[in-house]
């Protein structure tokens, strides 16, 4: 991934960087995942193919830090109350894979990770690490306060809401992730956590 690799000689260009990822955004909500070439990103982009290949190893990992750019692990911050901390990552998964770009990649992403689990992990661990550290610490101040079972886990939680979200996106007509949806996922959560 771009944002990861540093290697000896002269600094990489990061216009080249940005080109690419928005070629790469443009050309999913035309093409798809499927109808997506590295060599199409490459001419949209005003480069080469073997630029893009030097600054992301796969199409996969082109395609996942296209759509969820690095600034996108960084959470939410929390409030104290925890129905408005939970809600706000249900609602900010929501927004997540309402993104018209996460919905064009998503499906095509999922197919090709399938046979690549440790890519497959490498590449959750960029989206939700932060997420997971912050939503733990949430619980834990939480169970403290026992206002949580001890047993609530930070990676269950985004499990089940980004499990809904991701089914959400997935099914035929694409389940709208609005209001109702958070108000509902929240709901649920804080059924599955509270004493």
């Amino acid at each position: 991934m771009a944002s990861a690799t540093k290697t000896a000689g002269r600094p990489r260009d990061r216009r080249i960087d940005e080109a690419v990822l928005a070629a790469t955004r443009e050309l999913l909500l035309a093409e798809g995942y499927a109808g997506l070439s590295l060599t199409a990103v490459a001419t949209r982009a005003g480069t080469t193919t073997p630029a893009i290949y030097r600054r992301w190893p796969t199409k996969m990992h082109l395609v996942h830090e296209a759509a969820f750019p690095a600034d996108l692990a960084s959470g939410e911050s929390a409030t104290g109350d925890l129905r408005a901390d939970i809600q706000a990552v249900v609602g900010g998964t929501a927004a997540l894979f309402s993104d018209p770009v996460v919905r064009a990649a998503l499906p095509g992403l999922v197919g090709d990770l399938h046979g690549h689990p440790a890519l497959h992990q490498e590449l959750m661990e960029r989206l939700w690490a932060t997420r997971l550290d912050q939503l733990q610490e949430r619980l834990d101040h939480a169970a403290d306060s026992r206002l949580v079972r001890a047993d609530a886990r930070a990676d269950h939680l985004l499990g089940v809401i980004g499990g809904s979200a991701l089914l959400g996106v997935l099914t035929p007509n694409g389940q709208e992730l609005d209001d109702a949806w958070v108000a509902a996922i929240t709901t649920l959560v804080l059924e599955g956590i509270t004493p």
